[in-house]
């Protein structure tokens, strides 16, 4: 799992470091060069979704999802303690849904290409929602693993 995160990790890194050179490289040649690259704009959206999904399963990895908790909270401890499996169940199976749902998905959309980069297909923004869905599906399987241990914040990052 370290080295499975540690990719994971690295690949949102990379990401977000592309899309901050092809947004800047996008910026240089129309307003200082007055060239219109047009192929930047579609690939820096790309890679923004990928890094958005890839972000959402690193947010599922590590706890930090957003989540609306006012009822489990006015609840209290105890009924807490009694719903908490159920979302988690609830949670997986959406997932899991999302996961099944996305597959045909991608193969549908896989012959389309992006208008301005034509070997670019526009599978790989769906693909983004698979692997996405995958990795959540791993991370919430992945405690129920003899002798796993969920790493602590300091250690996931090491």
């Amino acid at each position: 799992m370290r080295v499975l995160n540690r990719w994971v990790d690295a690949a949102a890194t990379g990401l977000f470091a592309a899309t901050l050179v092809l947004v800047n490289v996008q910026i240089l040649c129309r307003f200082v060069l007055a060239v219109g690259v047009p192929w930047t704009e579609e690939v820096s959206r790309l890679i923004f979704i990928w890094l958005a999904y890839l972000g959402a399963a690193i947010g599922a990895r590590e706890g930090t999802l957003i989540v609306i908790d006012t009822l489990p909270m006015l609840l209290g401890p105890r009924v807490r303690r009694v719903l908490d499996p159920f979302v988690r169940v609830l949670s997986f199976a959406i997932v899991a849904f999302l996961f099944a749902a996305s597959i045909p998905l991608v193969r549908s959309v896989w012959p389309t290409t992006l208008a301005t980069v034509d070997w670019i297909s526009n599978g790989w923004a769906y693909l983004a929602f698979t692997a996405s869905f995958g990795l959540m599906i791993l991370y919430s399987l992945a405690p129920l693993i003899p002798g796993f241990r969920r790493p602590r914040s300091s250690e996931a990052r090491a």
